[in-house]
C-alpha cells in the first residue's frame, strides 16, 4: 500500500477547512523548545493538539494582528481543545503550530504523514 502524504501547505488548508467546518482536526507536532511544564512535552517530543473552530462568544483581548505574526513567523494559530486554560481552568486554549514541525494530521478517520519537499 502507498503511503498519502501532505506538505506544509497542505496542512494549514486542512486545518483551516476543519475550522470552517466545524470538525476536530489532530496535529502530531514535534515540539521545538523545552518543556514549559514538568512533564510536559519536551524538545523534539511528539505531541497532539486538537483543533477546531474558536468558541463563538470569543472575544479577542487586543488588536494584534495574529494573522501578520504567523506569517512572519511561519506558524498557525489554532484553537486547542486538549489544552486547559491555567486561570480559568476551562478546556481550549490558543496555540501556535510551527507549520514544519507537523509530522501527522489525523482528519475525519484518516492518518496522514506530512513531509517537507
Amino acid at each position: 500500500m502507498q503511503g498519502i502524504y501532505l506538505n506544509p501547505i497542505q496542512v494549514t488548508a486542512m486545518i483551516r477547512t476543519a475550522e470552517r467546518e466545524k470538525e476536530v482536526i489532530v496535529v502530531r507536532c514535534k515540539r521545538k523548545g523545552p518543556a514549559s511544564k514538568p512533564g510536559g512535552p519536551d524538545e523534539g517530543d511528539l505531541y497532539d493538539l486538537h483543533c477546531t473552530t474558536k468558541p463563538e462568544d470569543y472575544v479577542a483581548a487586543g488588536t494584534r494582528d495574529r494573522r501578520a505574526e504567523d506569517s512572519n513567523s511561519g506558524v498557525l494559530t489554532v484553537y486547542a481543545v486538549n489544552r486547559q486554560d491555567p486561570v480559568t481552568k476551562r478546556w481550549g486554549m490558543f496555540r501556535r503550530v510551527n507549520i514544519d514541525a507537523v509530522q501527522k494530521v489525523i482528519y475525519r478517520g484518516r492518518e496522514i504523514e506530512v513531509r517537507v519537499t
